[in-house]
């Protein structure tokens, strides 16, 4: 879209400006001439004013000032006696040369404010509409390649004599326009990424809702495999044996996935409760006992430890995948650490082990991942947050960080 260029300053006045306000006044005096014996000098005079009110309107201040004197002069040269001189036979005429230089001056002055307003309205109306094609411009532009380019061809029309203001004025309708189109492109990836997460979530929920069903199956059917008929040499025992603990951590995995697409879906809803920490960790610990008997458990979980108020399920699945993951990742004997701590309004509740600690940067990470993320997904519901590190000792931490809140008062008994 090409657009006009912005209004610049009035050009400097011409000498032809002069030229034509002295052919203008010549011209009134020409009419007035005829006139001389019709009517009296005092209306011919008035003739003059509106030359130099043209002079003023047209070509501008100078230009009517010098009609107005030439008005005077030609009028005592053509018009008062004695004819054709500038000399003054009676007296009076001076004051009438001197009202009709007033008149024609304050005309001029008048005459000139007028067009000055004039021309200042024209150019506003000329910046306006240059302003408002370039919003139009800029609205039907969709990405900062173009806006830049309307820019630099805008910028580039400007003139030496641009006001300040309309460079301004340009400027502010520039970086508006791109903050416009930054807020768009980023609002288009947050509903691109809002989008792409949703359908990964149904996907990753009906992937694991299909595959529990055959899994169940498969894994009920190797236990049974051994029972449908005379005892298993022990080489296909042990492969049936595998075959159900293979099909029951893959059913896990199932389950795993589905819980992790209903968590991040905000489809699970939290049924907090007011309990002790020390319950839910002994929970979680009786839930894991298998897993923990081979090795060492150190529980450091002070008694001056507030109320929590969280989901008790969803809490005890959160400190199982942590102890399952600290179990899988320490050998036998290792040493599995929990403590907790409360200070500034967060509790926070940390797991660690002995075990090789976690992986260096850039390295594959062992296992799934489902379990953290899972442990993310329900520690970031209740608002808290989770955090990893590699304690001095060696091995893996991973600290939970949950917000408290005041307990409810117990009711007080009437004596």
């Amino acid at each position: 879209m090409d657009l006009p260029p912005p209004t610049a300053l009035a050009a400097p006045l011409r000498w032809k400006d002069y030229l034509y306000a002295a052919i203008t006044v010549g011209a009134v005096a020409g009419i007035g001439a005829p006139l001389l014996g019709a009517f009296d000098l005092a209306n011919i005079a008035m003739l003059f004013p509106l030359a130099v009110m043209f002079s003023a309107v047209r070509f501008g201040r100078g230009p009517a000032v010098l009609a107005a004197f030439l008005s005077v002069a030609l009028f005592d040269f053509f018009f008062v006696h004695p004819h054709f001189t500038l000399a003054v036979s009676d007296l009076q005429y001076l004051l009438t040369f001197a009202v009709l230089l007033a008149v024609a001056l304050t005309t001029a002055a008048l005459a000139t404010r007028l067009g000055r307003e004039r021309d200042d309205a024209e150019a506003r109306e000329r910046e306006s509409r240059q302003l408002y094609e370039i919003a139009q411009a800029l609205s039907a532009a969709v990405n900062a390649e173009q806006i830049g380019a309307l820019r630099a061809r805008s910028m580039a029309a400007l003139g030496p004599d641009t006001p300040a203001s309309l460079r301004e004025t340009y400027a502010t309708l520039f970086s508006t326009a791109i903050e416009r189109e930054h807020y768009l492109a980023e609002a288009e990836r947050n509903r691109i990424e809002i989008e792409a997460e949703r359908m990964r979530s149904a996907l990753l929920a009906t992937l694991s809702h299909d595959l529990r069903t055959p899994l169940t199956a498969l894994a009920g059917l190797a236990e049974a495999l051994p029972l449908a008929g005379p005892p298993l040499p022990p080489a296909q025992a042990e492969l049936a044996d595998a075959i159900r603990a293979e099909a029951l951590r893959t059913h896990a995995l199932a389950r795993d996935l589905l819980d992790l697409a209903r968590l991040q879906s905000g489809a699970v809803t939290l049924r907090r409760e007011w309990l002790p920490l020390e319950e839910v960790v002994g929970a979680a610990m009786q839930a894991r006992s298998s897993l923990l008997n081979t090795h060492r458990i150190a529980i450091d979980l002070p008694d001056t430890l507030p109320l929590i108020n969280v989901d008790p399920v969803l809490m005890e699945r959160v400190l199982c995948n942590l102890l399952e993951n600290a179990a899988h990742h320490t050998p036998p004997a290792g040493r599995i650490d929990i403590a907790a701590s409360a200070d500034a309004g967060m509790l926070s509740l940390s797991v660690s082990d002995d075990g090789p600690g976690l992986p260096a940067a850039g390295s594959p990470p062992s296992g799934t991942g489902l379990g953290l993320a899972i442990v993310r997904a329900i520690v970031g519901a209740h608002g808290g947050r989770v955090e990893l590190d590699s304690p001095p000792g060696g091995g893996a931490r991973v600290t939970l960080r949950l917000p408290l809140s005041t307990p409810p008062q117990p009711p007080v008994s009437e004596a």
